[in-house]
């Protein structure tokens, strides 16, 4: 079992030398050391050569202290007045400190008070957990990447502060932008830490609908809450589907955000209605016939990968189509855990109900009461909660990658039948919680949940 330690610098001139680590005696004796130990300190893919002597007893610090020399601790790269855990490996002679996470963003910006724009209220809130856990947080871009083996980045001591760190235990790929992702300098350390450093990397990449929805396609458990999807190639294929299904949906394969997604409607006539999301509202084009609405959609269907999939007769709540979004995690065992679900209503003049696209979030209970499932919220609860830890589960046994949380898109038909709609690997931080005044300043057990796998991924248990 590891220990938390906090750490700290003391005057050099209580030190041996540069190379001496303080330890209480009944600390020495936890991490199963002699005192005056030769050992090699570790602190993400850093190393130095140490010395485990014995420091006086912490007395009244709440904390177990760790005691560094200042400038081992300038060679290790461990910055501010962080807490740590230690790890003894004898066959090795080698202490372990950490775990160390970097958290990949998108960009940095130049604001000191918003350095990652929307994103640092929940940098902040990652950081309060890190302490919490023991866990030592930097946030670097892929403008960091070029110093590579050393990473530039900031960390959080009071104020936002810039360091250079050693590669990480661990990668939280938090980059919400495909066009940075797919950046070949940006796949190369990925590949680079992982390869060199053991570094694990979890939710590394985006997921595609079209790949998603065929790996989910021999899940049993799951046939019945599969919507008809196939990859959109033609209009042959348009047209077959428009046979088996009046109203169809057509979305960007790599989409996010509701952005891209065409809504067919195929009349008895044979005239067509196609709908698209505008930030003005919904756009309405009626077409005389099939061919005229996929001449229309072609230009944009031919320059990226597309998904046609059946239209359903979703539940709605005053005419505006709702669905439900949960959040499942990965615990400190690594299982997978679901952390909330809220539903989330389209905006008037919307088929969407993305929050970007002016959709509002509710509790799944108070959406549910206002239907005619209101009757069956209980059971249909436990179903939607229950199907999206399946889907999970599935995703991690059929998808290629580490994914540590998923954003698992849910709908109900006007019978009750829960339908999945899509898996989002970088789910957003806003759509998961609905925080009363006084518990903005709290951390949400969501973010606790993710440093608690990165633990579990870096091997401090």
């Amino acid at each position: 079992m590891t220990r938390i330690f906090h750490v700290r610098s003391l005057d050099p001139a209580l030190y041996e030398d540069e190379r001496t680590v303080l330890l209480s005696t009944e600390m020495i004796r936890a991490c199963r050391l002699a005192p005056d130990s030769a050992v090699k300190l570790r602190f993400g893919s850093a190393s130095c050569e140490a010395v485990v002597r014995t420091a006086a007893e912490p007395g009244a610090s709440p904390d177990e202290e760790l005691c560094l020399h200042p400038a081992l601790r300038r060679r290790l790269g461990i910055h501010g007045g962080c807490r740590l855990s230690l790890v003894y490996q004898p066959s090795a002679a080698t202490l372990y400190a950490g775990p160390l996470v970097g958290v990949l963003l998108s960009r940095l910006y130049s604001s000191q008070e918003m350095p990652f724009g929307s994103m640092t209220t929940f940098c902040r809130e990652l950081t309060k957990a890190g302490e919490e856990a023991g866990v030592s947080l930097f946030f670097f871009s892929p403008e960091e990447i070029h110093t590579f083996p050393d990473l530039g980045g900031l960390y959080y001591d009071e104020k936002w502060k810039k360091g250079i760190f050693p590669v990480p235990h661990v990668i939280y790929n938090r980059l919400t932008s495909r066009k940075y992702e797919n950046k070949p300098e940006v796949q190369h350390f990925l590949k680079a830490v992982q390869l060199r450093h053991q570094t694990h990397i979890f939710n590394d990449k985006y997921l595609d609908k079209n790949a998603v929805f065929s790996a989910l396609g021999s899940e049993t458990a799951l046939q019945n809450c599969l919507p008809e999807s196939h990859p959109f190639s033609n209009y042959h294929m348009l047209k077959a589907m428009s046979a088996r299904h009046r109203t169809l949906f057509i979305k960007p394969a790599s989409g996010s955000l509701g952005k891209g997604i065409f809504r067919l409607h195929v009349r008895e006539d044979g005239s067509c209605e196609v709908r698209f999301s505008a930030l003005s509202g919904t756009v309405v084009l009626p077409y005389p016939d099939l061919f005229e609405a996929y001449f229309h959609m072609a230009g944009k269907i031919r320059t990226q990968a597309y998904q046609i999939q059946e239209g359903l007769d979703l539940l709605t709540i005053g005419g505006r189509p709702v669905d439900f979004r949960a959040l499942v995690q990965r615990d400190g065992g690594g299982e997978w855990v679901l952390s909330s679900i809220v539903a989330r209503i389209a905006a008037e003049q919307h088929f969407v109900s993305n929050l970007a696209r002016g959709g509002t979030m509710t509790a799944v209970p108070e959406a549910l009461a206002g239907t005619s499932l209101a009757s069956r919220k209980g059971s249909i609860q436990r179903t939607l909660k229950s199907t999206a830890l399946t889907v999970a589960q599935a995703i991690s046994r059929n998808v290629k990658g580490t994914f540590g949380e998923l954003g698992v898109d849910l709908a109900l038909d006007t019978a009750g039948q829960v339908k999945l709609l899509e898996v989002n690997s970088k789910p957003s931080r806003e759509e998961f919680s609905l925080p009363s005044p006084a518990e903005e300043t709290l951390v949400r057990p969501s973010v606790r949940r993710l440093l608690d796998y990165a633990v579990y991924l870096a091997g401090f248990m």
